[in-house]
């Protein structure tokens, strides 16, 4: 058992759902470092860890309930908050009705650093916390919200819908814990009951975020002194009208907001025009500029999504990107580049890692139409693998759904980077008898040994590929899978690969026209695709039929040159099993670690 307390105990804290909070999927995100993400994910009732460059391989997992309510979701824990610290050994959660910590062996940092996350596995274990310092009335009452705790673990805030803030110790978490109390009361600093949605801690640590469906309370949490008024009971808050300042780009629509970051000058906004009963239009990023001479903010402009639209999976420039409609939170990437500057977002609808790069707008200040979005999805049919009596029978994981290893073929070179849309990547890959285009899950095989098609033949090059992959997805009202798409079903994903920032997936519509290569997985067909479809002996093949008067002495000489000619053509590409090997220059292929060459590695390991 993973619990502390009794099955009947935990039905206190577990199964019971809020009103306010609609759609499961994943609710909230923890960055850890520039490569990997935590989130916490409703539909399975776990929490993930997520390498975004991998696109999106999940390389650790924790159940958050016991195995045996697997088929009763009722019993399950529902989270809706995640937060850790550099040095933490613990991961802090939320329900609306309890806070929970989950011991680790070690940090989530140091288990980064390492690239090893199966402790997190195997040796985590969960337990309800109320600490003696926080008034027992606000457990258990469906209003408890997000966590927040400082980088470096300073202090940590839990925020309650009609109690307000409440602090903790995330290095020290016991029961006990002397600094755990009411940190801010409601009323205090003009902050309303009901109107807290999302929490942050600024990447100075100076002060906390409270947003609300209609501010935002920038709550100092460090004087010039460096100390922490809230620990004498001081509340010093800026109050800032995110509706003033964001309603007139829907013509003073009323808008919702969630949640809020800050990056350097600006201040970047989670939201949308408040939806109609029964609509999910998805959400938008909105951008506020500081004003040192005014000492406000001020400038909303949109940058990512649209607010307005029905919910949709799309990625590419801010414009085009779309967003599901029940996302509540966001946070900022930490990145070793101090130029890059990435927002993520755990998008719950389309149960998907987004990444909402800002680096050109934060840098230059105007230049919002270069917004780029990207995803990491995750969801390999994580609820069938993780609780289905025939995945579970023969052993599967999150982890092992990651990845697919098999025969893969395809040809690099500029000469060979087409303009194509799905439907004719697919068809190059039908006409040379090799089946389809590669899934997410063989793409990371592949791309994991550095055989995929590049411009130069390097592996530290760029590449773009389709893959057969649907950014279809649906809106759960309960734990699950989607049982049918609500929307997504014309769109792709596309592979990009970038030496610094490793697997990106973008979802496109599956019309558009996209240079990439050819990237086929199956089996059968030629070791290799050239854009011509012939090899230079079909070629002749062809000519010999057009050619059918022509006496065979008179085919011979023709027939012994086109076999020069395939020996040279043959002389830098992947060699059929039946090629001597005496002409083999390059004897890797035979071990499969030669990269750009036809590969079946089905039984072998070299990832």
């Amino acid at each position: 058992m993973k619990w502390f307390l009794s099955s009947l105990l935990l039905s206190v804290f577990t199964g019971l759902s809020s009103a306010d909070l609609v759609g499961h999927g994943p609710r909230a995100i923890y960055p850890i470092t520039e490569r990997y993400v935590a989130l916490v994910d409703s539909s399975i009732d776990a929490v993930l860890i997520v390498d975004n460059n991998a696109g999106g391989a999940v390389v650790g997992h924790y159940v958050l309930h016991d195995e045996s309510v697997n088929d009763n979701p009722d019993r399950w824990v529902n989270p809706i908050s995640i937060t850790s610290c550099a040095d933490c050994k613990h991961i802090f959660i939320t329900n609306p009705f309890m806070f929970f910590k989950i011991a680790l062996d070690k940090p989530l940092a140091d288990m980064a650093r390492s690239l090893d996350f199966s402790g997190f596995t195997q040796k985590s274990l969960i337990s309800p916390v109320w600490y003696d310092g926080w008034n027992p009335k606000y457990q258990n009452d469906g209003n408890i919200r997000m966590v927040s705790a400082a980088a470096d673990g300073s202090s940590g805030y839990m925020t309650h819908k009609s109690g307000g803030v409440f602090s903790f110790n995330p290095l020290s978490p016991s029961k006990e814990d002397p600094t755990a109390k009411h940190a801010i009361k409601i009323g205090e600093a003009g902050i309303e009951e009901n109107d807290i949605n999302g929490i942050h801690h600024t990447s100075s640590l100076k002060n906390i975020i409270l947003t609300s469906s209609k501010y935002v309370h920038i709550v100092k949490t460090r004087d010039s002194d460096g100390n922490n008024p809230l620990d004498n009971d001081k509340v010093t808050a800026y109050k800032l009208p995110l509706d003033y300042h964001c309603d007139y780009l829907y013509g003073g629509t009323d808008m919702t907001f969630m949640d809020m970051v800050i990056i350097d000058d600006y201040a970047f906004v989670l939201g949308h025009p408040t939806p109609e009963k029964g609509q999910h239009n998805g959400v938008a990023i909105y951008r506020l500029t500081w004003d040192d001479d005014d000492e406000q903010w001020h400038n909303c402009v949109q940058i990512a999504g649209s607010g307005l639209k029905d919910a949709e999976w799309v990625d590419g420039s801010g414009k085009e990107a779309r967003f599901s409609a029940t996302v509540h939170d966001i946070d900022v990437l930490p990145t070793a580049d101090s130029k890059s500057h990435i927002i993520v977002m755990p998008d719950t609808g389309n149960r998907a890692v987004r990444f909402i790069d800002v680096s050109y707008p934060v840098e230059a200040g105007d230049e919002t139409d270069k917004v780029r979005v990207y995803s990491a999805p995750y969801n390999e049919h994580l609820y069938e693998v993780m609780y289905s009596s025939e995945a579970s029978n023969a052993g599967m994981t999150p982890e092992l759904a990651m990845a697919s290893d098999g025969k893969s073929y395809y040809h690099g070179g500029m000469e060979n980077l087409y303009t194509m849309n799905f439907n004719a990547a697919q068809d190059e890959c039908a006409r040379v008898g090799i089946g389809r285009v590669c899934t997410l899950p063989e793409i990371r095989a592949r791309f994991a040994r550095g055989q995929y098609p590049t411009p130069d033949g390097d592996d530290e090059s760029w590449t773009t590929v389709w893959m057969n992959e649907d950014c279809a997805s649906c809106h759960l009202a309960d734990p699950g899978a989607c049982e049918s798409s609500d929307w997504g079903d014309e769109y792709k994903m596309i592979a990009i690969f970038r030496p610094v920032t490793g697997l990106e997936a973008q979802c496109v519509h599956n019309e558009r026209p996209v240079d990439t290569y050819s990237m086929c997985c199956g089996v059968g067909g030629p070791a290799v695709l050239d854009g011509t479809y012939l090899t230079p002996k079909q070629q002749q093949q062809q000519q010999a039929k057009k050619a059918a008067g022509i006496s065979f002495g008179v085919l011979i000489p023709f027939m012994l040159i086109g076999v020069a000619i395939y020996g040279v053509y043959m002389r830098k590409r992947a060699k059929p099993a039946w090629w001597p090997k005496f002409l083999r220059q390059d004897r890797r292929e035979e071990t499969g670690h030669a990269p750009h060459r036809e590969v079946d590695l089905r039984g072998r390991d070299y990832i």
